[in-house]
């Protein structure tokens, strides 16, 4: 397992596709975002850009891998009242975002 992830109790994976002609609001989400979720414990941990899609056709373009302390953390982000602000800002800079929890398996 790579270092990075040793000591991460639970993951984000946020793919989202930018809407054309919308950085402004994209930065505007961004910068906002960042210290909600790190209020609520969230740090990225990489970004990566999606090359290929592989056995299905709805890639979006760029995924980033959050950290936080527990599933009930990013539940909590995505219940303050001030990300929730936050949606319409959301919904202008993205034209697709998926988010997916996830918990390493114990081997």
């Amino acid at each position: 397992m790579n270092d990075s992830f040793k000591n991460t109790k639970t993951l984000l994976w946020v793919e989202v596709t930018s809407s054309p002609d919308r950085e402004a609001a994209k930065t505007e989400y961004l910068q906002k975002a960042g210290p909600i979720t790190a209020k609520h414990g969230g740090q990225p941990l990489n970004t990566f850009k999606v090359s290929e899609a592989l056995g299905h056709r709805n890639a979006l373009q760029i995924a980033v891998l959050f950290s936080f302390p527990n599933e009930q953390a990013i539940h909590n982000l995505f219940s303050d009242p001030e990300y929730g602000k936050l949606l319409p800002i959301r919904a202008k800079a993205f034209s697709q975002i998926r988010y997916t929890i996830l918990e390493e398996i114990e081997a």
